[in-house]
């Protein structure tokens, strides 16, 4: 990393995505120390940190997906009621599968719109690293 902005831009965003602070309205900060929304860090990270959009891309499809996720609970330390599986959830999770149906409960209507991030998220490739292998 050349620069300080670069270095400090990746640092923001390691530790936004590691904190899991999802509905945080600023999970980050510029240098000058102002407070950076979701979308402005993504913004910063790609203006600074150049032939990395596909790093803004899965953290942005990361945040997007952990908020339809986790918009059944009051806030994002949450787990559930881990008594409340159906017999789908566990046969999902031996397959090693995300389902959008059954892990996830999502409302009908907000299907879909996971299913495109998280096919985006199994589909980005950098020199470095393949991001379906992480999700």
């Amino acid at each position: 990393m050349s620069t300080a902005k670069e270095r400090h831009y990746w640092s923001q965003l390691r530790s936004a995505l590691t904190a899991g602070q999802w509905r945080s309205d600023f999970p980050a900060k510029a240098p000058n120390g102002s407070p950076l929304s979701w979308s402005e860090l993504f913004r910063k990270f790609n203006k600074h940190c150049r032939g990395y959009t596909d790093v803004a891309e899965a953290a942005s499809q990361t945040q997007g997906l952990a908020l339809l996720l986790a918009a059944r609970y009051t806030n994002d330390d949450e787990d559930g009621d881990p008594t409340d599986e159906t017999e789908n959830d566990n046969e999902a999770r031996k397959r090693g599968i995300l389902s959008l149906e059954y892990d996830c409960r999502l409302p009908e209507e907000r299907i879909e719109e996971a299913r495109v991030g998280y096919e985006i998220l199994k589909s980005l490739k950098a020199s470095n690293y393949d991001v379906s292998v992480i999700v």
